[in-house]
C-alpha cells in the first residue's frame, strides 16, 4: 500500500489553486466608488451638510481623496503624497467653514478608515496569508496623514481669521463651492496623470 507521509501534500496538491499575494492598491482602485460612497454617506448621516451644494461638495471630497489611496500604497507614493496632503488640508479648512470643531473634523476623516476596514471584511482582497502587512501599515499611515493634514487645515484657517480679527470663518457661498470643487478636480486630475505616467514608465 502507498501511504502518503504526514505533511506530504501528495500528487493532488499541484492541482490546488494557490492564492497570489494580494495587491491592496489594486483592491482599493477596484473598490474606490463604494468606498467613496460609504464615506460620503457616513459624513452626511451626521447632518453637518444641510444644503444640496454642501452635500455635493462632500461627495466630491470623498471621491477625490479616495482616488489618491491606491497611489499612496504604490511605488509612486512620493509623487501622490503632496496631492493627498493638500486635498486633506483643504478638507479641514472647508470643515472649519462648515462650522465643525477640530474634533469633528478628525472624526469625519477617521470614518474613511472604518469604511475601508469594513469593506475589506465584506469583500476580502485575497486570503489572510496573501495580505501584505506592509500594505496595511501604509494604508493606516496614509489615513493618519490625512487626519493630521485635515486638522492642520482646520486650525490654520481659524488661526488666520483670529490673527486678522475676522472672528469665525465665513460660511461657504456659491462661488466658494465652485472654487473648492475646481481645486479638488485639479488635484484629482494631477494624481491620475502622475499614476498613468508612472505606470507607463514601469512598463518600459
Amino acid at each position: 500500500m502507498n501511504f502518503e507521509r504526514a505533511g506530504d501534500p501528495g500528487p493532488r496538491a499541484g492541482k490546488r489553486s494557490v492564492a497570489a499575494p494580494m495587491n491592496l492598491a489594486g483592491w482599493l482602485q477596484e473598490h474606490s466608488a463604494p468606498i467613496a460612497q460609504r464615506w460620503a454617506d457616513g459624513l452626511l448621516a451626521a447632518g453637518n451638510s444641510r444644503s444640496r451644494a454642501g452635500e455635493s461638495l462632500v461627495h466630491r471630497f470623498c471621491r477625490g481623496l479616495v482616488s489618491f489611496l491606491p497611489g499612496m500604497l504604490g511605488p509612486y507614493r512620493a509623487q501622490i503624497l503632496p496631492l493627498w496632503s493638500e486635498c486633506a488640508e483643504l478638507f479641514g479648512s472647508v470643515a472649519a467653514r462648515r462650522g465643525l470643531s477640530a474634533g469633528e473634523v478628525i472624526e469625519e476623516f477617521q470614518i474613511l478608515r472604518e469604511v475601508v476596514l469594513h469593506l475589506m471584511f465584506e469583500q476580502p482582497p485575497g486570503t489572510v496569508r496573501g495580505l501584505e502587512l506592509r500594505d496595511v501599515l501604509h494604508l493606516n499611515r496614509a489615513v493618519d496623514i490625512g487626519v493630521t493634514q485635515a486638522s492642520v487645515g482646520h486650525t490654520d484657517l481659524l488661526f488666520f481669521n483670529l490673527v486678522h480679527g475676522w472672528g469665525g470663518p465665513a460660511p461657504l457661498g456659491p462661488d466658494d463651492h465652485d472654487e473648492v470643487r475646481d481645486q479638488i478636480r485639479t488635484l484629482q486630475e494631477e494624481g491620475s496623470r502622475i499614476m498613468r505616467h508612472m505606470a507607463r514608465i514601469g512598463r518600459e
